[in-house]
C-alpha cells in the first residue's frame, strides 16, 4: 500500500483501470456507456481505458447488449476464468485451501483437520504441500490469499494471541509463506477476510457505507469495512471484539484480560458447556467440531429444553457483541458468520432483543443484523477476496497476459 498522498499520471491511469475492472467484476456484463456514467468520465476516456485492458487480455467484448433508451451497445466482460486466486484459511483444528476466480466463482475446496497438539511444522508443511499441488493443477493462478486468526500483527507477521494454541504465537507467517511460492501472497486476519468476502460477494442492497462482519467460530472477532476500506489500526488489530471484556470479574483470558467475549460465545466454549449440560446431543458421528456444533442446534430445534437454554445464552452474548459493534462503528449492517452462526434461526430473535434493549432506538432501528448467506466458508472466501481486492487495485501488474 502507498504511504504517500500524491498521484502521478500513471497512478491515475491505474486507478481508472482498476475502477473499470471492479465495475465489470460486480456487474458481469456492461457497456462502455454504462461504465462512463458510473465513473463520471467521458466515453472517449472509457474507450481508451477499455482498449488498454483488452490489449492486456483482462477484458473482452461479448457482442450486442440492450443499453439505455433501448439502444444496442457492445457488451464488455471481465475474463475472470483466466485469472484465478488460491484462498487459504488457517484456523484452530483445521486449514482449508480453495480455488476461485476473480469474479468469486469457486472451483475446488479441501479441508484438513488436525489436533491442537500437533507439531506446528508438520501443519505448516501440509499447508504448503497442498498449495504447491494446487498451483500445479491450476495454471492461471495470479495470487494467493491467506487468512489467519487474530489479533494478527501485520508488520511482524505473527498472531499476538492464539487461544488454545500458544505454540503458534512465535510463527512468522510472512517468513513462512511469502517466499515459498512464485505468486504474490497476501495475509490478513480472519475476520477482516470475512468482512471483505461479504463486501465483495454478499447479496446486500447497495449502497452500504459501513459493514461489520462478526466472526463467531473457534475464535471471536470482527472486521469493519468503511466505504470499501478495511479498518486496520496502527498494527492491524483494530476491531478485535473477541478480547473486549463483557464481565470484568470473569475468568482470565489468555490475552491477559478478564471476561473476554470469546470466553462466552465461541465454538469451543459452546461445546464445553454442551458436553456438561446436554451430553446426549453427541455421538461418535460428531467427531468433527462443525458437526458437534450442528448437533447442539439440531437438539434445540427438536425441542430439547437444555439445548434451547444453552443456545439462547450463547445468543445473548453474541447480542452483547453486536451492541459493542453498533456503538463503536455505527454500521449499516452486521453480518454474523462462521460455525456458531449456523444456528441463525435460533440465535437471531435473542440477538435482536438484546440489541433493542441495549442500544438507542436511532441506532438499532437503522442497522441490519443478518446471518451470512455465503455458500462458501466466509473466511476462506475472504482469503480469496483479500487477494482479489489487491489484484484488482493494480490490474496492469497482476492480470495482464504475460508474453
Amino acid at each position: 500500500m502507498r504511504d504517500t498522498i500524491g498521484n502521478n499520471n500513471s497512478d491515475l491511469t491505474e486507478m481508472n483501470r482498476s475502477a473499470v475492472v471492479k465495475i465489470l467484476q460486480q456487474r458481469e456484463v456492461c457497456s462502455r456507456a454504462d461504465i462512463s456514467k458510473q465513473m463520471g468520465l467521458t466515453q472517449a476516456s472509457i474507450t481508451k481505458i477499455v482498449a488498454a485492458l483488452m490489449e492486456m487480455g483482462i477484458v473482452s467484448e461479448v457482442g450486442s447488449i440492450k443499453g439505455s433508451g433501448n439502444r444496442r451497445s457492445i457488451g464488455l466482460k471481465l475474463n475472470a476464468d483466466q485469472h484465478q486466486i488460491i484462498g487459504v484459511k488457517f484456523a484452530r483444528h483445521m486449514f482449508a485451501v480453495g480455488v476461485f476466480d476473480i469474479s468469486g466463482k469457486i472451483y475446488t475446496q479441501t479441508e484438513t483437520e488436525y489436533p491442537l497438539e500437533q507439531d506446528q511444522r508438520s501443519v505448516l508443511s501440509a499447508m504448503k504441500e497442498q498449495i504447491h499441488d494446487t498451483l500445479k493443477n491450476y495454471k492461471n493462478v495470479v495470487a494467493i490469499g491467506l487468512a489467519v486468526p487474530g489479533p494478527y500483527l501485520r508488520a511482524e507477521g505473527r498472531i499476538a494471541v492464539v487461544t488454545q494454541m500458544p505454540a503458534w504465537h512465535n510463527i512468522n507467517f510472512i517468513k513462512e509463506f511469502k517466499e515459498e511460492f512464485n505468486k504474490p501472497l497476501f495475509i490478513e486476519q480472519d475476520a477482516n477476510a470475512g468482512a471483505m468476502a461479504e463486501w465483495w460477494f454478499g447479496d446486500y442492497a447497495r449502497p452500504l457505507h459501513t459493514l461489520a462482519y462478526f466472526l463467531v467460530g473457534e475464535g471471536v472477532g470482527s472486521g469493519i469495512i468503511d466505504r470499501g476500506n478495511l479498518l486496520l489500526g496502527a498494527q492491524g488489530t483494530a476491531s478485535e471484539i473477541g478480547h473486549i471484556s463483557v464481565d470484568a470479574r470473569g475468568p482470565r483470558c489468555e490475552c491477559g484480560n478478564y471476561g473476554c467475549l470469546e470466553l462466552y460465545c465461541s465454538a469451543p466454549m459452546m461445546l464445553k458447556m454442551a458436553e456438561q449440560r446436554v451430553p446426549e446431543c453427541f455421538s461418535k458421528d460428531h467427531k468433527q467440531r462443525s458437526n458437534a456444533c450442528n448437533a447442539v442446534f439440531e437438539a434445540a430445534r427438536g425441542g430439547n429444553k437444555k439445548a434451547l437454554e444453552l443456545v439462547r445464552e450463547i445468543a445473548e452474548y453474541i447480542g452483547y457483541g453486536c451492541v459493542i459493534l453498533i456503538n463503536s462503528y455505527n454500521p449499516d449492517i452486521i453480518v454474523i458468520g462462521d460455525s456458531v452462526s449456523k444456528g441463525g434461526d435460533l440465535l437471531l430473535p435473542t440477538i435482536q432483543e438484546v440489541v433493542k434493549q441495549r442500544t438507542i432506538s436511532e441506532l438499532h432501528d437503522r442497522v441490519q443484523i443478518k446471518i451470512s448467506s455465503l455458500q462458501v466458508d466466509p473466511t476462506l472466501y475472504g482469503a480469496a477476496a483479500i487477494a482479489t481486492d489487491r489484484v484488482l487495485q493494480m490490474p496492469s501488474a497482476f492480470l495482464a497476459v504475460k508474453e
